[in-house]
């Protein structure tokens, strides 16, 4: 009995010891001194030595904002067709730049880490991309307007993208012809079928190289309208006009991506509307 005792007496004592010792269970552990930069270390011309991981993380994210470089996906040119490369972007690696500045001596200017990335569409997706329908028309009436139209609205439509199920909209996609956006007065037909000079004159044909192209491709069109006179530079009943309340539409039922290629060539006397298939990978 009396062994009994002193064991328990053992156990009370070191239990108090422990708790005048600073563990008993009501007493916090004590937490480690958070991890700081040395003293005067700069990056990108900023000051944070003394700052924590944290800290240097949330200044960084505003430097990632000022310094990050988007990507630019390859394209066709609109005047020759051939393919313009890509432009590689830049984004700052914030977790290597912290690990860097959490091992830099105390004075030193550490310089941020960043990566450069590769854009969705590269030189290599176009080369391997598949020509789905293609449409030429000859630019028969090449006055100035006419022609500066034709150009400024292969470019508008140059280089969309379709993706999978997705409905295209001439009108959306080309936007209305005005004078701050570069277009000029041409011939367009009025309301009565009679010529008159218009903002945008040449327009429609694009949407009808365009038509004719997504026919070739075997495309849904879910709105077309004709002219209300034939026009020269296609067969009759191949033209689409477009107007405020009138609008080239089709939808991308090929299941893949689809990438539109338009420019004008032989010195502006032709134009050239094409389908492309990308590549899935």
């Amino acid at each position: 009995m009396i062994k009994g005792n002193f064991r328990f007496l053992a156990i009370i004592v070191m239990v108090a010891a422990l708790v005048s010792a600073g563990c008993g269970l009501n007493a916090p552990a004590p937490k480690p001194e958070a991890r700081r930069v040395a003293d005067g270390v700069m990056v990108e011309g900023q000051a944070v030595g003394g700052l924590t991981a944290e800290e240097v993380g949330g200044i960084l994210a505003n430097l990632a904002k000022a310094k990050d470089v988007p990507s630019v996906n390859a394209g066709f040119d609109p005047v020759t067709g051939g393919i313009i490369p890509e432009r590689p972007g830049q984004r700052l690696n914030i977790a290597s730049t912290i690990s860097k500045l959490m091992a830099a001596p105390g004075g030193s200017t550490v310089a941020a880490v960043y990566e450069p990335f590769l854009p969705d569409i590269t030189r290599d997706t176009l080369a391997r991309a598949r020509k789905l329908g293609t449409y030429t028309t000859p630019v028969l009436d090449d006055s100035p307007g006419r022609l500066a139209n034709i150009r400024l609205t292969a470019k508008l439509v140059n280089n969309t993208l379709i993706a999978p199920g997705q409905e295209f909209s001439f009108n959306k996609t080309t936007g209305d012809p005005t004078e701050e956006r570069g277009f000029q007065p041409a011939v367009v037909f009025g309301d009565g079928g009679e010529k008159e000079q218009g903002l945008g004159g040449g327009m429609c044909q694009v949407s009808s190289t365009l038509y004719n192209a997504v026919f070739n491709a075997g495309l849904k069109v879910i709105e077309r309208h004709p002219h209300s006179q034939p026009v020269n530079y296609v067969p009759p009943g191949k033209d689409a006009t477009t107007y405020t309340d009138k609008d080239l539409r089709f939808v991308n039922t090929t299941g893949g991506r689809l990438i539109i290629r338009a420019f004008t060539h032989d010195e502006g006397s032709k134009l050239t509307v094409d389908l492309w298939a990308l590549p899935n990978a």
